[in-house]
C-alpha cells in the first residue's frame, strides 16, 4: 500500500491549529504564574524564557511521540512517520524536526512552502529529520472528490 502524503493546505490547516493551542497554553502558564503571585519583572521573564523553551519541547516532540501527530494533525487525520520504514518517528527525528522548524522559519517559511511543490509533499524538516507527514483517515475539511482518500468519490457524475 502506497502511503497518502498529506497536502500543503490541510497542513497549514493543521499547523495554525497547533500554533494557537501552544499559544494558549504557553500564555496561560506565563500569565497564570505571574499575575496571580506578583513577580518581579525579571522572575516574569524567567517564566516566560522557559515557557517558550519547554512547551514547544513538550508539544512538537513528547506529545508526537505519545500520539503520532500533534493535536492539529490529529485533529485533520495526519500522523508523522519515519520516511524510510512507515513506523513511528523516532524522539531523534522528532527533535530534529522541531529544530528544522526553526530552518524554515528563518528561510521566510520556504521549507514549508517546499510541502506544495514536492511530489511526496515533504518540506525541508522532514528531508532533514527523516519523516513524513501522511494522511490516516478522512478529515473533516477533505473535499468530495479528494483522490487521497479511501472510498471518498464525488458521487455527483
Amino acid at each position: 500500500m502506497n502511503p497518502r502524503f498529506a497536502g500543503f493546505w490541510i497542513r497549514a490547516l493543521a499547523h495554525l491549529i497547533d500554533f494557537i493551542i501552544w499559544n494558549l497554553i504557553e500564555l496561560t502558564i506565563e500569565y497564570g504564574i505571574t499575575l496571580p503571585l506578583h513577580l518581579s519583572a525579571v522572575w516574569q521573564q524567567v517564566i516566560s524564557v522557559l515557557a517558550t523553551l519547554v512547551i514547544p519541547y513538550l508539544y512538537y516532540v513528547e506529545w508526537p511521540l505519545w500520539k503520532g501527530a500533534t493535536i492539529g494533525k490529529g485533529i485533520l487525520g495526519i500522523r508523522v512517520v519515519d520516511s524510510e520504514t512507515g513506523n513511528p518517528m523516532t524522539r531523534k527525528q522528532a527533535i530534529g524536526r522541531l529544530y528544522a522548524y526553526l530552518v524554515s522559519y528563518a528561510i521566510l517559511g520556504c521549507g514549508f512552502l517546499m510541502v506544495a511543490f514536492h511530489p511526496q509533499k515533504r518540506g525541508l524538516h522532514e528531508w532533514i529529520s527523516g519523516t513524513h507527514s501522511i494522511r490516516t483517515r478522512r478529515s473533516p475539511i477533505t473535499s468530495a472528490s479528494d483522490p487521497t482518500v479511501p472510498g471518498k468519490t464525488d458521487e455527483a457524475h
